[in-house]
């Protein structure tokens, strides 16, 4: 796994030979050269609360509306 962080803080994985995509369904598009976004949320007891997948990268959820929803899981 290569050595990669956003912001030096948060750590970059990567899934080169697609293993976890495609477990997760994780919709690929060749022209787009690339895997359409797709953004899970967990719970504590790492069940999926959230699931979002998107058309192009121009419609990702707004971070405020995923701070609702972890909000809503620590309830």
């Amino acid at each position: 796994m290569e050595n990669k962080y956003a912001r030096n803080v948060y750590p970059i994985f990567y899934d080169e030979p697609g293993e976890v995509s495609e477990m997760l369904k994780q919709e690929s598009k060749v022209f787009k050269k690339n895997r359409m976004p797709a953004l899970l949320i967990l719970d504590s007891k790492n069940v999926i609360q959230y699931a979002y997948y998107g058309d192009s990268m121009k419609d990702i959820p707004e971070n405020d509306d995923l701070f609702e929803i972890i909000q809503k899981l620590d309830n």
